[in-house]
């Protein structure tokens, strides 16, 4: 068998269609066991381009520990769960909605201003059909601007506190070995 350097050399092997491998599906739980401590965790935004691999190089001077950001922000694909660059949030609007003018033209729901509450677009065109919808309380959501918001929400992160880096460490290989 070779041997892995980083993340996953402590999980757990299993048969899988007749051959060996490693089980990533197991998600150790190393965040509860430090949620202990209030100085844990640090808040951080991604800037745009940053990658998790550039940011644990930055932070923990050790790019392998990329890890420890996944399990602090509960991120299992990295390709979704990380924000966007500008570049690729563009092209993720065109192949999901045609073109970004499209996205920008797009309505997903309406937004209650005062309340918050969301309503699908047939909810509102059914509604204000029958006037049951007065002028003014909703607003539109257009794809643009969900998807954004969406993209922006993943720019904030936790880093777990470097002096805990190692204490991570072995809490993996306990838990994964056990």
């Amino acid at each position: 068998m070779r041997y892995t350097k980083g993340y996953f050399s402590d999980f757990p092997v299993i048969e899988y269609g007749g051959k060996i491998a490693r089980n990533i599906i197991a998600r150790p739980g190393i965040k509860d066991q430090l949620m202990n401590s209030p100085t844990a965790f640090y808040d951080y935004v991604v800037e745009d381009g940053q990658r998790p691999d550039q940011i644990a190089y930055l932070y923990y001077d050790d790019p392998q520990l990329v890890w420890l950001i996944f399990l602090a922000n509960d991120i299992v694909d990295p390709y979704y769960d990380w924000p966007l660059t500008q570049n690729q949030f563009a092209d993720f609007l065109i192949s999901k909605y045609g073109t970004v003018a499209a996205a920008q033209a797009k309505i997903l729901h309406y937004k209650h201003k005062t309340k918050g509450t969301l309503i699908t677009k047939e909810t509102y065109d059914l509604n204000a059909t029958f006037g049951k919808i007065v002028a003014g309380q909703y607003s539109p959501v257009y794809a643009y601007n969900y998807e954004m918001d969406l993209n922006e929400s993943k720019r904030k992160i936790k880093l777990i506190d470097a002096r805990l880096a190692n204490k991570a460490k072995n809490l993996l290989r306990e838990i994964m070995i056990g």
